[in-house]
């Protein structure tokens, strides 16, 4: 994740905030999410919903079906997977990140439920290395950290299955106003992108990045009165 603040001279990667490092001389910084989660005592959560989310995506299936395969890109503790692996045995569930700490312990602890249905791999946006195509793609509160949204969203669509659907939660202008209002300290430096409008889009984006029509997803299960529903965290599904 880009982060504007400019590198005072002699200011050595040391004196960054926890989880971000240089990636030039000058003004740009990363979020570094291996750093953070080999670093910190991370909660196992979804950070939009909670567990929650894996009950929605219960009435998405009732919506189109149980998919053969789901992938939730930018998985990090992957509440959701799991929950779907429990509840689902005969789908094959994946969960991509990017940092090889969480996508260790997510696989040990797959091990140690005897989720055999359940696998995860390193991966990251904008363009995802992975070549396989599944019935879902989900990924949720992941674009705020992605410097180049409508390429993420290109690569994601691109691995859903035909007939299959793209699950996506984006950055949009309220979001951004939102974050300004309730957001501190290091939380502010975390969504520096989205704080500073670097990566902000709107539906009409993702219709022209995945050339298909867009529906509104809280709407869809049913979720609107759900307190982590508004504007400011928009869900849309895409059908291809």
């Amino acid at each position: 994740m880009a982060q504007n603040r400019q590198k005072r001279s002699g200011e050595s990667d040391e004196s960054l905030p926890e989880g971000f490092i240089s990636i030039s001389n000058d003004w740009e910084f990363m979020m570094d999410w291996e750093r953070f989660y080999r670093r910190a005592d991370y909660d196992r959560c979804a950070y939009i919903g909670g567990e929650r989310m894996a009950d929605l995506v219960e009435r998405c299936f009732d919506w189109r079906g149980v998919p053969d395969d789901f992938a939730s890109v930018g998985c990090g503790p992957a509440v959701v997977p799991f929950l779907l692996a429990e509840r689902h045995p005969e789908t094959e569930i994946f969960g991509f990140d990017l940092s090889e700490t969480v996508v260790r312990d997510n696989a040990e602890k797959a091990e140690e439920q005897g989720l055999d249905n359940l696998q995860f791999a390193v991966d990251s946006l904008p363009d995802l290395d992975t070549d396989q195509k599944f019935d879902v793609v989900y990924c949720v509160a992941t674009l705020y950290f992605v410097e180049e949204p409508k390429r993420a969203i290109e690569s994601l669509y691109s691995r859903v299955r035909d007939g299959g659907h793209l699950v996506l939660n984006y950055p949009n202008e309220t979001s951004q106003a939102q974050f300004d209002r309730e957001f501190e300290g290091r939380k502010r430096e975390s969504f520096e992108l989205v704080l500073s409008g670097a990566n902000l889009i709107s539906e009409d984006v993702v219709q022209e990045a995945t050339g298909a029509e867009t529906r509104n997803y809280w709407e869809l299960v049913d979720a609107e009165g759900e307190e982590f529903v508004d504007s400011a965290t928009p869900c849309v599904v895409v059908e291809k």
